[in-house]
Protein backbone atom coordinates (compact mmCIF):
# COMPACT_ATOMS: atom_id res chain seq x y z
CA UNK A 1 0.00 0.00 0.00
CA UNK A 2 1.37 3.44 -0.93
CA UNK A 3 2.02 6.16 1.64
CA UNK A 4 -0.61 8.37 0.01
CA UNK A 5 -3.31 5.74 0.15
CA UNK A 6 -2.36 4.98 3.76
CA UNK A 7 -3.08 8.58 4.70
CA UNK A 8 -6.56 8.28 3.21
CA UNK A 9 -7.52 5.43 5.53
CA UNK A 10 -9.69 6.75 8.33
CA UNK A 11 -11.29 3.68 9.97
CA UNK A 12 -9.24 1.83 12.55
CA UNK A 13 -7.83 -1.32 10.89
CA UNK A 14 -9.37 -4.50 12.32
CA UNK A 15 -5.90 -5.97 12.90
CA UNK A 16 -5.03 -2.97 15.08
CA UNK A 17 -8.31 -3.10 17.01
CA UNK A 18 -7.57 -6.76 17.86
CA UNK A 19 -3.91 -6.15 18.76
CA UNK A 20 -3.19 -7.27 22.32
CA UNK A 21 -0.41 -4.72 22.90
CA UNK A 22 -1.91 -1.71 21.12
CA UNK A 23 -2.68 0.26 24.30
CA UNK A 24 0.88 -0.10 25.63
CA UNK A 25 2.95 0.05 22.45
CA UNK A 26 4.10 2.94 20.31
CA UNK A 27 0.61 2.94 18.77
CA UNK A 28 -1.20 3.64 22.03
CA UNK A 29 -1.31 7.44 21.69
CA UNK A 30 -2.05 7.57 17.95
CA UNK A 31 -5.30 8.74 16.42
CA UNK A 32 -7.21 6.31 14.21
CA UNK A 33 -6.00 8.18 11.13
CA UNK A 34 -2.35 7.98 12.19
CA UNK A 35 -2.78 4.35 13.21
CA UNK A 36 -4.30 3.53 9.82
CA UNK A 37 -1.34 5.17 8.13
CA UNK A 38 1.08 3.17 10.27
CA UNK A 39 -0.84 -0.03 9.58
CA UNK A 40 -0.44 0.64 5.87
CA UNK A 41 3.34 0.30 6.09
CA UNK A 42 3.46 -2.59 8.56
CA UNK A 43 3.68 -6.36 8.37
CA UNK A 44 4.03 -9.12 10.94
CA UNK A 45 7.37 -10.93 11.12
CA UNK A 46 7.98 -14.14 13.07
CA UNK A 47 11.23 -15.36 14.61
CA UNK A 48 12.17 -18.68 16.20
CA UNK A 49 14.08 -18.87 19.53
CA UNK A 50 17.72 -18.02 18.90
CA UNK A 51 17.09 -16.34 15.56
CA UNK A 52 18.80 -13.00 14.89
CA UNK A 53 16.40 -10.16 14.09
CA UNK A 54 19.04 -7.60 13.16
CA UNK A 55 22.82 -7.60 13.52
CA UNK A 56 24.83 -4.69 14.89
CA UNK A 57 25.90 -2.50 11.97
CA UNK A 58 23.09 -3.62 9.65
CA UNK A 59 20.40 -1.16 8.48
CA UNK A 60 18.23 -0.18 11.45
CA UNK A 61 14.69 -1.52 11.73
CA UNK A 62 11.50 -0.11 13.20
CA UNK A 63 9.12 -2.54 14.91
CA UNK A 64 6.80 -3.14 17.86
CA UNK A 65 7.24 -6.41 19.75
CA UNK A 66 3.83 -8.11 19.66
CA UNK A 67 4.72 -11.28 21.54
CA UNK A 68 7.81 -13.03 22.85
CA UNK A 69 11.07 -11.85 24.41
CA UNK A 70 14.31 -10.68 22.81
CA UNK A 71 17.73 -9.55 23.96
CA UNK A 72 19.88 -6.71 22.66
CA UNK A 73 23.63 -7.37 22.58
CA UNK A 74 26.78 -5.35 21.96
CA UNK A 75 29.87 -7.05 20.62
CA UNK A 76 33.52 -6.41 21.48
CA UNK A 77 36.47 -6.71 19.11
CA UNK A 78 37.63 -9.96 20.76
CA UNK A 79 34.28 -11.65 20.18
CA UNK A 80 32.80 -11.19 23.65
CA UNK A 81 29.20 -10.03 23.92
CA UNK A 82 27.31 -8.03 26.52
CA UNK A 83 23.53 -8.18 26.81
CA UNK A 84 22.44 -4.57 27.27
CA UNK A 85 18.64 -4.92 27.30
CA UNK A 86 15.73 -7.33 27.24
CA UNK A 87 12.71 -6.55 25.09
CA UNK A 88 9.15 -7.60 25.92
CA UNK A 89 5.71 -7.28 24.28
CA UNK A 90 4.84 -3.63 23.55
CA UNK A 91 8.51 -2.59 23.42
CA UNK A 92 9.67 -0.64 20.36
CA UNK A 93 12.81 -1.41 18.36
CA UNK A 94 14.38 1.40 16.38
CA UNK A 95 16.20 4.73 16.50
CA UNK A 96 15.11 7.42 14.06
CA UNK A 97 18.50 9.12 14.41
CA UNK A 98 20.52 6.10 13.25
CA UNK A 99 20.84 4.54 9.81
CA UNK A 100 22.34 1.35 11.22
CA UNK A 101 21.54 -0.74 14.29
CA UNK A 102 23.87 -0.16 17.24
CA UNK A 103 22.98 -3.55 18.77
CA UNK A 104 22.33 -7.12 17.71
CA UNK A 105 18.75 -8.13 18.49
CA UNK A 106 18.07 -11.84 19.05
CA UNK A 107 14.88 -13.73 19.88
CA UNK A 108 15.11 -15.85 23.05
CA UNK A 109 11.55 -17.17 22.68
CA UNK A 110 9.24 -17.40 19.69
CA UNK A 111 8.66 -13.78 18.69
CA UNK A 112 6.12 -11.90 16.59
CA UNK A 113 6.90 -8.32 15.60
CA UNK A 114 4.91 -5.66 13.80
CA UNK A 115 7.63 -4.26 11.51
CA UNK A 116 7.40 -0.94 9.69
CA UNK A 117 8.88 0.04 6.36
CA UNK A 118 11.75 2.42 7.19
CA UNK A 119 11.12 5.00 4.46
CA UNK A 120 7.41 5.02 5.19
CA UNK A 121 8.00 5.28 8.94
CA UNK A 122 10.30 8.27 8.52
CA UNK A 123 7.66 9.88 6.28
CA UNK A 124 5.00 9.38 8.97
CA UNK A 125 7.27 10.94 11.62
CA UNK A 126 7.13 14.18 9.63
CA UNK A 127 3.38 14.14 8.94
CA UNK A 128 2.18 12.83 12.31
CA UNK A 129 3.96 14.74 15.13
CA UNK A 130 2.26 12.56 17.76
CA UNK A 131 4.19 9.57 16.37
CA UNK A 132 7.45 11.52 16.58
CA UNK A 133 6.57 12.40 20.19
CA UNK A 134 5.99 8.71 20.98
CA UNK A 135 9.36 7.79 19.49
CA UNK A 136 11.01 10.51 21.60
CA UNK A 137 9.28 9.19 24.74
CA UNK A 138 10.61 5.74 23.88
CA UNK A 139 14.15 7.09 23.52
CA UNK A 140 13.94 8.91 26.87
CA UNK A 141 12.64 5.77 28.59
CA UNK A 142 15.56 3.78 27.18
CA UNK A 143 17.98 6.43 28.44
CA UNK A 144 16.48 6.31 31.93
CA UNK A 145 16.69 2.52 31.92
CA UNK A 146 20.33 2.67 30.81
CA UNK A 147 21.14 5.03 33.69
CA UNK A 148 19.49 2.69 36.19
CA UNK A 149 21.39 -0.27 34.77
CA UNK A 150 24.68 1.66 35.06
CA UNK A 151 23.90 2.08 38.75
CA UNK A 152 23.20 -1.64 39.08
CA UNK A 153 26.40 -2.70 37.33
CA UNK A 154 28.57 -0.09 39.00
CA UNK A 155 27.36 -0.09 42.59
CA UNK A 156 25.25 -3.14 43.45
CA UNK A 157 26.60 -6.38 44.85
CA UNK A 158 26.13 -9.73 43.10
CA UNK A 159 23.13 -10.61 45.29
CA UNK A 160 21.56 -7.19 44.70
CA UNK A 161 22.00 -7.58 40.94
CA UNK A 162 20.34 -11.01 40.83
CA UNK A 163 17.47 -9.91 43.10
CA UNK A 164 16.96 -6.75 41.05
CA UNK A 165 16.90 -8.81 37.86
CA UNK A 166 14.18 -11.08 39.24
CA UNK A 167 12.03 -8.15 40.38
CA UNK A 168 12.41 -6.34 37.06
CA UNK A 169 11.62 -9.49 35.15
CA UNK A 170 8.49 -10.01 37.26
CA UNK A 171 7.32 -6.48 36.50
CA UNK A 172 7.96 -6.76 32.78
CA UNK A 173 6.22 -10.12 32.50
CA UNK A 174 3.26 -8.71 34.42
CA UNK A 175 3.23 -5.65 32.14
CA UNK A 176 3.19 -7.99 29.13
CA UNK A 177 -0.34 -8.86 30.18
CA UNK A 178 -1.28 -5.41 28.83
CA UNK A 179 -1.68 -3.67 32.15
CA UNK A 180 0.89 -1.47 33.86
CA UNK A 181 2.01 -2.97 37.15
CA UNK A 182 3.69 -0.82 39.79
CA UNK A 183 6.45 -2.44 41.89
CA UNK A 184 4.26 -2.52 45.00
CA UNK A 185 1.49 -4.32 43.08
CA UNK A 186 3.47 -7.54 42.77
CA UNK A 187 2.08 -10.27 45.01
CA UNK A 188 3.85 -13.07 46.90
CA UNK A 189 3.58 -16.42 45.19
CA UNK A 190 4.01 -14.94 41.71
CA UNK A 191 5.24 -17.56 39.26
CA UNK A 192 8.10 -16.30 37.11
CA UNK A 193 9.57 -17.73 33.90
CA UNK A 194 13.22 -16.85 33.28
CA UNK A 195 13.51 -16.71 29.47
CA UNK A 196 17.31 -16.62 29.29
CA UNK A 197 19.99 -19.06 30.33
CA UNK A 198 22.29 -18.71 33.33
CA UNK A 199 25.08 -17.76 30.92
CA UNK A 200 22.92 -15.00 29.43
CA UNK A 201 21.95 -13.81 32.91
CA UNK A 202 25.64 -13.63 33.78
CA UNK A 203 26.37 -11.59 30.64
CA UNK A 204 23.45 -9.28 31.39
CA UNK A 205 24.40 -8.73 35.04
CA UNK A 206 28.17 -8.52 34.58
CA UNK A 207 28.77 -11.65 36.68
CA UNK A 208 30.12 -15.15 36.15
CA UNK A 209 27.79 -18.11 35.63
CA UNK A 210 28.99 -19.60 38.92
CA UNK A 211 28.21 -16.40 40.81
CA UNK A 212 24.70 -16.22 39.33
CA UNK A 213 24.05 -19.84 40.31
CA UNK A 214 25.36 -19.31 43.85
CA UNK A 215 23.28 -16.16 44.37
CA UNK A 216 20.13 -17.86 43.04
CA UNK A 217 20.73 -20.75 45.41
CA UNK A 218 21.30 -18.34 48.31
CA UNK A 219 18.00 -16.58 47.60
CA UNK A 220 16.25 -19.95 47.57
CA UNK A 221 17.91 -21.12 50.80
CA UNK A 222 16.91 -17.85 52.48
CA UNK A 223 13.26 -18.50 51.57
CA UNK A 224 12.94 -15.56 49.17
CA UNK A 225 12.26 -17.69 46.08
CA UNK A 226 11.41 -21.30 45.29
CA UNK A 227 12.55 -23.27 42.22
CA UNK A 228 10.20 -25.41 40.19
CA UNK A 229 12.94 -26.07 37.62
CA UNK A 230 15.94 -24.21 36.18
CA UNK A 231 13.77 -21.64 34.39
CA UNK A 232 10.64 -21.47 36.59
CA UNK A 233 10.65 -19.89 40.04
CA UNK A 234 8.14 -18.55 42.52
CA UNK A 235 8.64 -15.27 44.39
CA UNK A 236 7.96 -16.25 47.99
CA UNK A 237 8.97 -13.24 50.10
CA UNK A 238 8.73 -10.03 48.09
CA UNK A 239 9.61 -7.70 50.96
CA UNK A 240 12.82 -9.61 51.65
CA UNK A 241 13.57 -9.83 47.92
CA UNK A 242 13.25 -6.04 47.59
CA UNK A 243 15.59 -5.67 50.56
CA UNK A 244 18.05 -8.06 48.92
CA UNK A 245 17.85 -5.90 45.78
CA UNK A 246 18.68 -2.77 47.77
CA UNK A 247 15.20 -1.36 47.09
CA UNK A 248 13.67 -1.58 50.55
CA UNK A 249 13.06 2.17 50.66
CA UNK A 250 11.29 2.28 47.29
CA UNK A 251 7.67 1.72 46.36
Amino acid sequence: MSIQSAFNLAPLPSACSRCAIRSQSLCGALTDVALSALNGISRHRHFAPGQIVVTEGEPAIFANVVSGILVEKKGLADGREQIVAMLFPADFIGDAQRDSSDTTVQAVTAVTMCAFDRQGFEHLLVHHPVLAHCVLDHAMARLENAREWMLLLGQKSAEERVATFLLRLALRQADAGCRHVAPDMLEPGLELEIPISRAQMAAYLGLTIETVSRRMTALRDAGLVAFRDARSIRLVNLEALRKAAGDQDRN
